[in-house]
């Protein structure tokens, strides 16, 4: 899951939260007037150029181990696959691997396809496999995604296309995670030699995909041209070339969509909603999605540290007016941090669905039951203080929203605006939360399984565990859940745990903002849903 900080950062520890199209208990009135799609139509035909915009800004690098916000997910999944692909459910399907089977509780047999060749004609061998996922594992790459690998005690080539993981205790959740950046496969010579440039401007790529990384302009450009020898006929690029451009002023994002000038965007502006919508340029589609807004406690003593004053705060805000203010009816209100679109194509999605469904529905405000919170809490002090990013709006709207809320139940609240690279650092460094009580952030999940994201708030000593929370009986299940291999009994023990932590409000879940694509008139065919985050999206997209 990401967590994200910032403008044209995120954070990751493999998790993230969400908007889900029919998710139990979910639906505020403005979803009558907004209809959600998981992709847009069939592309009738191959198209010369496409234009895309990054608003969260240039990527760091393209390297799968060094991939963590939105802007490299976007460009990087259609250059280097991964063993599974994601699909617009966040179902998952054979990718590079064309099956991957949980031989007992703690192995797992990966099978590779023959035939496939990376850009440079090379083959596709096992020894590629073992030293992509391996480089997770090296503490000296530090790679966002080494939590996925945090189990794994080998991972041996076991045949010319056989790849075998055998792990030190079982993990329910390793095999969907092959579906995102942690299971995308790299070209080991080339890697090697690249050496740290390797997935920057001046070092490059060597991988399978759709596309290959034709030129990086930094401050201006990345350009990706078709792999014409690509493995899969079927999904066969559409576009010659792929110019992603860096637009981060939204004024100025949107000005270039309604021209004409830029093809299309995923994450359209939300304050450009109804300019998008009433355009002839192109059309604004809206999907299911794994995005959410939400207050995180980040102190280990003090009033957030109290489950009650979180508890408070969260019955302060009413949701759906949040949905209608701050993300102009593009989202819905949800129970808790785990979106129900992670778990819909699980075969325990009934279990699942149960466990959401049980859980308080607290998207209206109730302020009586917030001060009777406030005032059985009696903290010591009553200032807290919330920090956000600088420059994102929504977020300082999200911010400001929780300070009025706070004023109603006797709190004092300073929204304090922190520049990006200093609001990144307190995720990971407990000196720089100090005298911060709560940040507004959002975050994202990018791959299936609901147990992509909970451990790392709840589970003692976990990244995100800012408040030291602990409770042997979800200690207990999650842990139960990760090491039961049957879907059905590890949904239950998840869902018995997150039945006590959820309501303590770990994370003040305010919304799961719904995916905004916009597309030009004359392309069509990319997926509508978040997806994209972790698939080679753009193949798809060609003539409308």
């Amino acid at each position: 899951m990401k967590l994200r900080y910032g403008t044209a950062t995120a954070l990751l520890l493999g998790l993230a939260l969400t908007a889900c199209s029919g998710s139990p208990g979910a639906g505020p009135a403005a979803a009558t007037t907004i209809t959600l799609v998981e992709t847009t139509p069939a592309a009738t035909g191959d198209v010369a150029t496409v234009t895309w915009a990054l608003p969260s800004g240039e990527p760091a690098s393209l390297d799968p181990a060094r991939t963590g916000d939105y802007s490299a997910n976007t460009v990087g999944t259609n250059l280097c696959e991964s063993l599974l692909r994601l699909e617009t459910d966040f179902s998952t399907s054979p990718g590079l691997a064309s099956g991957i089977v949980q031989k007992d509780p703690v192995t797992v047999v990966i099978t590779l396809r023959d035939g496939v060749t990376f850009w440079d004609g090379s083959a596709l061998t096992a020894d590629d496999v073992v030293y992509s996922l391996s480089r997770h594992r090296d503490p000296e790459l530090a790679s966002y995604a080494a939590h996925v690998f945090a189990n794994v005690a080998a991972i041996e080539a076991t045949g010319a296309l056989e790849v075998t993981v055998r792990f030190r205790k079982p993990d329910m959740q390793f095999v969907p995670d092959m579906a995102g950046v942690p299971g995308a496969i790299v070209q080991k010579a080339f890697t090697s030699k690249a050496g740290p440039a390797f997935g920057t401007a001046t070092g490059g790529l060597m991988c399978t995909g759709p596309f290959k990384l034709a030129g990086w302009r930094n401050g201006a450009r990345i350009t990706l041209e078709r792999n014409d020898s690509y493995w899969d006929a079927a999904r066969r690029a559409k576009a010659a070339r792929f110019d992603f451009v860096f637009l981060t002023d939204h004024s100025t994002l949107t000005s270039a969509l309604l021209a004409g000038e830029v093809d299309g965007v995923y994450g359209a502006p939300v304050g450009s909603i109804a300019a998008l919508r009433r355009s002839g340029t192109g059309t604004l589609y809206f999907g299911p999605s794994t995005e959410t807004f939400s207050l995180g406690a980040v102190a280990a003593d003090g009033p957030a540290a109290d489950p009650r004053i979180r508890q408070a705060l969260d019955l302060a805000i009413d949701k759906t007016s949040y949905v209608a203010g701050v993300l102009k009816g593009a989202g819905e209100p949800l129970r808790t941090f785990t979106p129900p679109l992670s778990w819909q194509g699980s075969p325990a999605k009934a279990v699942y669905d149960a466990g959401y469904a049980a859980l308080p529905d607290t998207s209206k405000a109730d302020l009586e039951a917030a001060k009777k919170l406030v005032t059985a809490a009696a903290p010591s002090r009553t200032d807290l203080v919330i920090a956000t990013p600088a420059g994102d709006q929504s977020l300082l709207q999200t911010a400001t929203i929780a300070q009025d809320a706070a004023r109603q139940i006797g709190l004092t609240m300073t929204v304090r605006q922190l520049q990006p690279a200093e609001f990144a650092g307190l995720f990971y460094d407990p000196a720089l939360r100090q005298g911060i009580d709560f940040i507004a952030t959002t975050g994202y999940l990018e791959v299936p399984g609901a147990l992509y994201y909970a451990p790392g708030f709840v589970l003692e000593g976990a990244p995100f565990n800012w408040t030291n929370y602990g409770d042997a009986g979800v200690t207990a299940n999650l842990v139960g859940a990760v090491s039961e291999t049957d879907p059905a009994k590890s949904a239950e023990r998840f869902v018995a745990a997150q039945a006590v932590f959820g309501p303590a409000k770990l994370q003040i879940t305010l919304a799961g903002s719904y995916n905004r694509l916009f597309l030009n008139k004359r392309i069509t065919g990319a997926p509508a849903s978040f997806s994209y985050i972790s698939s080679s999206w753009a193949a798809l997209v060609g003539a409308a």
